[in-house]
C-alpha cells in the first residue's frame, strides 16, 4: 500500500491518575473529525510510555481507568472511513514494567538505574531520564514480543509504529554477565555500545519477522533508528520516518529535518516527515501552531520529498479538539491539492555532501549524527538554491548523477571512499574540498593530482581575505575590503594552469595575554601571497573552513565567497532562485528519467519575527514579492503550460537561452510551480 501523504500521530501517554479514560470517546465522531480534516492515516496507541495498554490484553495491563477496547473501536471506525490505523507500541520506555520488574531496568555505566529521579517530574524533553528504560535482552524483550503477537492475532493490522528503539548499554549485574558471555570487554565503552546496537537489530528483526508472518503487507517502522547509522536496520523498515518537531529546540530545531531528510531520501525507501501541532513539543496541551506555521513546516517536509505526519495528543477523556483539526485540516487540504504533483516524483539533485559522522548524545541517548560541518554545508548550499543530497560515504547513495561532491571540513576519508571520489572525478565531476579535508598526517592530499600544494595553516588566527572578483549573486561583496576569517585559513601554492581567487592576509598578530589590541582580534596585517580558492583538475579547494565557519558564525561573507567560487564550477545549476534566501526552493521531476513529463518546484517562504527565544518563530505569514526562478530543464524538454499550485494559476514565462524564466506573483508560505512538458510531447493533464 502506498504511503499516505496526510497522517496524524495521535499520542496517548495517559497516567494512572486519570480515572475515567476515554469516557467521552465516540467512535463515529472520532472518525468523522479525522475524515473532515483530510486525514488518511492515524497512528493509534496499543501501549504507551506509562506501560498501560488500551485494549483488553492478556499479556500486559489495561489502563485501570479504561473500561472498553479503545484500540479496537478506533481501528474499526477509521477503517470504515478508509483511513489507515497503524498501531503504536512503546518499546524501551515502560514505567509500569519497571515497577513490576526492576530487574529489567537498564543500569548505565555510572551504576545508576535509568528511571526518573525519585520525587522528580523529569522529562526527556529536557534531556532527563523521564521514563523507566528497559533492557530488551532481559525478560522484557519477550514481554514486548508477546504483546505484538497478541495484537497481530486480535486485529486487522495496517502497520506497527514502534517507538523508542535504540541501543541502550546495560551495566546491571545480569547485563554485565551477558556482555562477558558474549566476549565483550566491559571497559571498552565503544564495544559495549556496538553489542547493544547488534542486539537491538536482532530484536527488530524478530518483530519484523513476526509481523510479516501474519500481516505481510503491514508497514513497519522503528522510531529512534533513523540517524546516520540507519543502514543497520534499513532492510527491516518498510519506510523511513523523521520525527522532527522544530519548535522543540533542545532536540530538533528548524535545521534538523532539512539535513536528515537529504540523507534519508537517498536510501531507496519511502520517506515521511513528522512535525507537531504543538507550540513547543510533545504533550503541549493547549499549545497550537498557527495555520501559517504548520504550512511552513509542511512545505519544508514536502520540499525535501516527504509525506507529512502531524503530531497530536488525544485528551485522556478521548475527545479530539475541534480547533486542532481545523488547523490540521487546512494543512491537509493544501497537501491534498498538491498530491498529484508528488506521487511518483523524483528529486532533481546535482550536489552531494559526504556524510561525515560522529556519535553524540541527543534526547538522552547516543546517536550517530552528521557532523556540524555537514549540517553547515547543507544549510549554506540550500540557502544558495542548490539541490543537495547527503550521501553515505560507505556506499548508500551512488555518486553517479551528481555534478559536485562536497567533502566537509575536517573529514577523514577512507580508502573505499577515496576510490569512489577518484572515479567520480575521472568521469568529469568536481570535488569541493575545504580546509584540511582529505589531508593525510603529513599535510599531503590523499586525492591524486590536486592543483595545489598544501603548505600549512595560516600564521595567525583569525586570518583575512581580500576578494579579487565580484560575485554575481552577492554584488555587495567588496574587492577593496579585508574580510575576517574567524576560524583561520590554510596556505597553499597553486599549480600553473589552475584558476585562483581571493587573496589571504594575516592578522597583525595573534591575541595573547601579553600581546593584544582592543576588544577582539588584531586588524589585518601583511599579504600572505596565497589564494583563498583554487580551481583545476576537477577540484574546487577553499583554503579556509568556509562551510563550517558559516555554521559557526553565519557570516554572510562566507556564503558569498562560496557562491562566487561555485559560479566557476556550476555555472548552469538546474535552478536559480532570484529572491531572498528565506525562500527555500527544491526541484522534483515526474515521468521519464531522460525527458520528464513535468518539473515541480516547491517554494517555501518563512520570515521569522524578532524573538528572545532560541527557537525562531514563524507563526505569521506574509507575501514575498518581486521574485522569479530560472529553470534549466533536461535537453529535449519543451516547456508547455506553467502554473502556480494550488490553484492552477497560469504564470508568465520567457526563455533566456536554454533557461526557462518564470515570473512569480507575491508568494505566501508554500506554493508550487509546475512546468509541464509541451502537450505534443505528452505530460501531466
Amino acid at each position: 500500500m502506498p504511503m499516505p501523504m496526510r497522517q496524524v500521530h495521535l499520542d496517548f501517554h495517559t497516567s494512572r491518575d486519570f480515572g475515567a479514560v476515554a469516557a467521552r470517546f465516540d467512535a463515529e465522531d472520532f472518525a468523522s473529525v479525522m475524515a473532515a480534516a483530510d486525514v488518511a492515516g492515524v497512528n493509534i496507541f496499543a501501549k504507551c510510555h506509562h506501560g498501560y495498554s488500551y485494549f483488553p490484553t492478556g499479556v500486559g495491563t489495561r489502563h485501570p481507568g479504561l473500561g472498553f477496547d479503545l484500540l479496537g473501536q478506533q481501528i474499526s471506525a477509521l477503517h470504515a472511513r478508509g483511513i489507515r490505523a497503524p498501531i503504536y507500541l512503546s518499546v524501551l520506555w515502560d514505567d509500569l514494567a519497571g515497577e513490576m520488574h526492576p530487574e529489567w531496568v537498564v543500569t548505565d555505566r555510572t551504576g545508576r538505574s535509568l528511571i526518573r529521579r525519585p520525587l522528580s517530574a523529569d522529562t526527556p524533553l529536557h534531556n532527563q531520564v523521564g521514563w523507566s528504560t528497559m533492557d530488551i535482552d532481559s525478560g522484557y524483550g519477550e514481554y514486548v514480543i508477546a504483546h505484538v503477537a497478541e495484537l497481530c492475532a486480535r486485529y486487522p493490522v495496517d502497520g506497527f509504529w514502534f517507538d523508542i528503539v535504540w541501543p541502550e548499554p546495560n551495566y546491571s549485574p545480569s547485563g554485565q554477565q551477558r556482555l562477558r558471555d558474549a566476549g565483550v570487554d566491559l571497559e571498552d565503552a565503544d564495544a559495549v555500545h556496538d553489542y547493544a546496537r547488534r542486539r537491538v537489530v536482532m530484536f527488530c528483526r524478530r518483530l519484523r519477522d513476526l509481523i510479516t508472518a501474519t500481516h505481510p503487507h503491514a508497514s513497519v517502522f522503528f522510531n529512534g533508528t533513523v540517524d546516520a547509522g540507519v543502514e543497520d536496520v534499513l532492510d527491516l523498515l518498510t519506510h523511513i520516518e523523521i520525527e522532527s518537531l522544530p519548535t522543540s529546540g533542545d532536540i530538533w530545531g528548524y535545521t534538523h529535518y532539512p539535513l536528515v531528510a537529504r540523507f534519508a531520501r537517498t536510501l531507496g525507501k519511502p520517506m515521511l516527515g513528522m512535525t507537531g501541532r504543538f507550540h513547543a513539543a510533545w504533550a503541549d496541551f493547549g499549545g497550537l501552531k498557527t495555520a501559517n506555521q504548520l504550512e511552513y513546516e509542511v512545505g519544508t517536509i514536502m520540499g525535501a520529498g516527504g509525506a507529512v505526519c502531524i503530531g497530536d495528543q488525544l485528551h485522556p477523556d478521548g475527545r479530539l479538539d475541534p480547533a486542532v483539526y481545523r488547523t490540521v485540516g487546512r494543512s491537509f487540504s493544501h497537501i491534498r491539492e498538491l498530491e498529484p504533483f508528488w506521487v511518483g516524483g523524483r528529486r532533481c539533485t546535482e550536489v552531494a555532501v559526504l556524510g561525515d559522522v560522529l556519535v553524540e548524545h541527543s534526547g538522552g541517548h547516543l546517536v550517530r549524527a552528521h557532523t556540524p560541518a555537514v549540517a553547515a554545508a547543507v544549510q549554506l548550499l540550500t540557502e544558495l538554491g542548490l539541490q543537495v543530497d547527503v550521501v553515505d560515504p560507505a556506499g548508500h547513495g551512488a555518486l553517479t548523477g551528481y555534478r559536485l561532491i562536497v567533502v566537509p571540513d575536517g573529514m577523514h576519508v577512507e580508502e573505499q571512499t577515496l576510490d569512489r571520489l577518484e572515479s567520480f572525478r575521472s568521469a568529469g565531476g568536481t570535488i569541493a574540498l575545504s580546509g584540511d579535508a582529505c589531508l593525510d598526517g603529513e599535510g599531503s592530499s590523499r586525492l591524486s593530482d590536486v592543483p595545489y600544494r598544501y603548505e600549512g595553516p595560516a600564521p595567525t588566527g583569525p586570518a583575512y581575505v581580500r576578494p579579487t572578483e565580484a560575485s554575481e549573486m552577492f554584488p555587495e561583496l567588496a574587492t577593496d575590503y579585508d574580510y575576517v576569517l574567524y576560524d583561520g585559513a590554510h596556505l597553499v601554492a597553486a599549480e600553473a594552469g589552475s584558476t585562483v581567487s581571493g587573496s589571504l592576509r594575516r592578522a597583525a598578530f595573534d591575541r595573547r595575554w601579553d600581546h593584544f589590541t582592543s576588544h577582539a582580534h588584531a586588524p589585518v596585517g601583511e599579504d600572505l601571497a596565497a589564494p583563498l580558492v583554487v580551481v583545476g583538475k576537477g577540484i574546487l579547494y577553499f583554503a579556509a573552513p568556509l562551510l563550517s565557519s558559516y555554521g559557526n558564525h553565519e557570516y554572510w561573507v562566507y556564503r558569498a565567497l562560496v557562491a562566487s567560487a561555485l559560479e566557476k564550477v556550476l555555472p548552469d545549476p538546474v535552478l536559480v532562485r532570484h529572491g531572498p534566501a528565506w525562500i527555500e526552493a527544491s526541484v522534483h521531476v515526474q515521468g521519464a528519467k531522460d525527458i520528464p513529463d513535468a518539473y515541480v518546484v516547491s517554494l517555501t517562504s518563512y520570515q521569522s519575527r524578532r524573538t528572545g527565544s532560541t527557537v525562531p518563530r514563524v507563526d505569521e505569514g506574509g507575501l514575498t514579492a518581486g521574485t522569479s526562478i530560472s529553470l534549466l530543464p533536461a535537453a529535449g524538454f519543451r516547456p508547455g503550460e506553467v502554473t502556480l499550485e494550488p490553484g492552477s494559476t497560469p504564470l508568465s514565462t520567457s526563455m533566456d537561452g536554454d533557461r526557462l524564466v518564470v515570473s512569480l506573483p507575491p508568494l505566501g508560505t508554500h506554493r508550487v510551480v509546475v512546468v509541464r512538458a509541451d502537450p505534443s510531447k505528452g505530460g501531466l493533464p
